[in-house]
């Protein structure tokens, strides 16, 4: 685990593996961990050099001073690749990290190779901006019930078949890794509008939705792929929490489309 200040904001990141440089944009209350389980189901003897760069609040990131911007993020993330040596890389973001990965892939053109958005969107509508402000308020409450809420809502009726016996560990351990930033997140969730952004984006496009997503409805999804030109869509049978609902699923399509940019 190493840290970069970017003009002013300490930011956390951890490197691992040796090849095609694969930077990883987690999702709101997360941290670098965000893509483990989607790095551990890539296909067997792919190489890849994954960089896991933490939003402001998060791991060990400073608390931000201010509130955060996806131009920020956008920044914060393109500065740690070229500290690393990366010029050009593949992108892949989750959630809000998909929020920062398009507006990296829009304002960085020339150093994105292919970008990769999951449950993604281009601007928060009135329901999901009603759905940010209640994860501020349960995660102020209690992390533990918010977590339990998370559980229930964002993963589908099968995953929850699977997982009821370790659900009571999982939400333990969950709760646990809850960002202390969390609500700056969730106060950037709640005014996203990334549409100049994403006009931009010249780079190979594969953006993945969730048909059962109750948070980032999969109309977002298939806006963000008439958005960009050229781009691919995959809706897959996911609730939001598809990076680890479907990481063998993602983990494949994010290798295909990286081995083909």
């Amino acid at each position: 685990m190493a840290t970069l200040d970017v003009d002013g904001q300490l930011i956390g990141y951890a490197t691992e593996g040796a090849g095609e440089p694969l930077l990883l944009l987690h999702g709101t209350t997360m941290n670098r961990t965000g893509f483990d389980t989607v790095r551990s189901a890539m296909p067997a003897g792919v190489e890849y050099s994954y960089v896991m760069v933490e939003f402001p609040g998060s791991g060990e990131s400073a608390m931000p001073s201010g509130p955060i911007t996806v131009a920020a993020l956008a920044a914060q993330a393109h500065a740690v690749m070229q500290h690393l040596g990366h010029e050009r890389y593949h992108v892949a973001g989750y959630s809000l990290g998909a929020v920062a990965a398009a507006g990296l892939a829009g304002l960085q053109p020339a150093a994105v190779r292919s970008v990769t958005l999951i449950a993604g969107w281009i601007t928060t509508d009135a329901r999901m901006r009603a759905t940010f402000e209640l994860w501020k308020r349960l995660i102020a409450t209690d992390k533990e019930l918010f977590m339990r809420y998370a559980m229930v809502d964002g993963l589908t009726a099968a995953a929850h078949e699977a997982m009821e016996p370790i659900l009571e560990m999982a939400i333990g351990m969950g709760a646990a890794t809850i960002a202390e930033g969390s609500a700056a997140h969730l106060d950037l969730d709640i005014v996203v509008d990334i549409a100049a952004e994403v006009a931009a984006i010249t780079a190979p496009t594969l953006v993945i939705g969730g048909a059962e997503d109750r948070w980032v409805d999969a109309s977002h999804s298939h806006a963000l792929a008439v958005a960009i030109a050229g781009s691919r869509l995959e809706i897959m049978p996911a609730g939001h929490l598809m990076i680890t609902e479907s990481a063998p699923q993602i983990a494949a399509l994010l290798h295909e489309h990286t081995s083909a940019a």
